[in-house]
C-alpha cells in the first residue's frame, strides 16, 4: 500500500510540474448541434472542465454550438485553414463539396453496426490525417460518429424489395446513390422540411439518425422503422494547422492526449445513446434520452446482408471512380483491407 501510495503521489507531482510548465492557452471552439445529446453529455464537459483541469487550469477551451455560432457546417474547414477559428467539428459528409476523399471515412451500407463504423475510421484515419493536412491546412484530433442514419417510414417495410418504388429524403450524393442502387427514389430535402414532407406524401420514407428522429418527433407520422444502417455521420474535431504549429509543444502533446479521452467518450457515449434510441423508438427495452414511441422496427436478414453488401460495394466502386485511382487504392489499402473489400 505504501509503494502504491508514492507511486500516486509522484505521479501527480510529474504532472502538476509539467502543467505548471505549460503556457497559460485559450482555444475558441465550435462544437456539435448543441440540440444532440453529446454536446452536453460529452464535448461541453470536455472543454470545460476535463482540459483545464488536465492542464492545472492553464489550457482553457470556449465553446459554443453550430447553431448559435451561426455557422453551416461546410465551412468549418476553411475558417480553421484561415486562423478565423482555432478548434472546429465538422461532418466529413458536409465538407465532402471540398474533397470527395473525404466520404471515404462512411461509405454507405458498409457498416451495420458502430463496432464495424470505428473499425473503417480507425483504418482510415491515416489517409484522413495526411489529406487534411497537406491539402487542407488542418490536424486531426478526433473522430467524432452519430447515431445509425435509418428509414423512418409511413408504411411498413419488412424487406430490402420494401423499398423499391418509394420516395426516400436522402441527403449528400453516397447516400443518394445506395437508395437509388436499392430501387428507392432520392429526394434532397431539408431536415426542418421532413415532417410536412412525410404528412403530405412528399417522401413515403425518411433517413436520418435514429436518435436525431425521435428528438425530432417523426415517430408521430412515420409508424415504421427500418434498421438498416445506410452509415454514421462521422465527424471530426480539427484545430488549424497554423495554430497547431503556433504551440507550445507541450501543449500540442497535451491536447492531442487528451484528444483522444473526447474521442473514446465520444464513441462510448453514441453506441449507448444508439442503444436507447433503438429502445425509445419502439417502446422495447431501455429508454432513455430520447421519448418513447411505439414504432414497428425491422431489419434486414440473412440473404439481404449480403444482397447489401454487394449493393455497398458497386456505390463504393461509383465513389471511386469519382474520385480518382489514388483515391480509390488509398481506400482499398486502408479500409478495404480491414473490410474484405477491393474497389476496382
Amino acid at each position: 500500500m505504501k509503494r502504491i501510495f508514492m507511486a500516486a503521489l509522484m505521479a501527480a507531482v510529474a504532472t502538476a510540474a509539467v502543467s505548471a510548465d505549460l503556457p497559460a492557452t485559450h482555444f475558441r471552439v465550435i462544437g456539435g448541434g448543441s440540440h444532440n445529446y453529446t454536446y452536453s453529455a460529452v464535448e461541453k464537459p470536455f472543454w470545460e472542465k476535463t482540459l483545464p483541469e488536465a492542464s492545472q487550469g492553464q489550457v482553457t477551451a470556449e465553446l459554443a454550438g453550430l447553431s448559435e455560432s451561426g455557422l453551416k457546417g461546410p465551412e468549418i474547414i476553411r475558417l480553421m485553414r484561415a486562423n478565423a477559428l482555432d478548434i472546429g467539428m465538422g461532418v466529413f459528409a458536409f465538407v465532402s463539396g471540398d474533397d470527395a476523399m473525404f466520404e471515404g471515412v462512411d461509405l454507405p451500407g458498409m457498416a451495420p453496426d458502430i463496432a464495424t463504423a470505428r473499425k473503417m475510421v480507425q483504418a482510415y484515419r491515416p489517409v484522413l490525417e495526411q489529406r487534411m493536412r497537406e491539402r487542407h491546412g488542418v490536424h486531426l484530433l478526433a473522430t467524432v460518429p452519430y447515431t445509425a442514419q435509418v428509414f423512418f417510414c409511413r408504411e411498413p417495410v419488412k424487406s430490402l424489395a420494401d423499398l423499391k418504388g418509394r420516395k426516400v429524403r436522402t441527403r449528400g450524393s453516397n447516400m443518394a446513390e445506395l437508395v437509388s442502387a436499392l430501387g428507392a427514389a432520392p429526394v434532397m430535402i431539408a431536415f426542418a422540411e421532413v415532417i410536412p414532407a412525410l404528412q403530405t406524401g412528399v417522401v413515403d420514407c425518411a433517413v436520418t439518425g435514429i436518435g436525431s428522429g425521435n428528438a425530432a418527433k417523426w415517430y408521430d407520422v412515420a409508424k415504421y422503422l427500418y434498421n438498416l444502417p445506410i452509415d454514421w455521420s462521422i465527424g471530426f474535431y480539427a484545430i488549424g494547422e497554423k495554430r497547431w504549429q503556433q504551440l507550445d509543444p507541450a501543449v500540442r502533446q497535451l491536447l492531442q492526449d487528451q484528444a483522444s479521452i473526447l474521442e473514446n467518450r465520444l464513441w462510448e457515449q453514441t453506441a449507448l445513446e444508439n442503444d436507447y434510441a433503438m429502445a425509445c423508438n419502439t417502446g422495447q427495452g431501455e429508454c432513455r434520452i430520447h421519448s418513447p414511441a411505439d414504432m414497428q422496427s425491422s431489419s434486414p436478414v440473412g440473404p439481404e446482408r449480403e444482397a447489401l453488401r454487394a449493393v455497398a460495394s458497386q456505390v463504393a466502386g461509383q465513389w471511386g471512380k469519382r474520385c480518382g485511382p489514388d483515391c480509390a487504392k488509398a481506400w482499398s489499402d486502408s479500409v478495404g483491407h480491414a473490410l474484405g473489400v477491393t474497389l476496382p
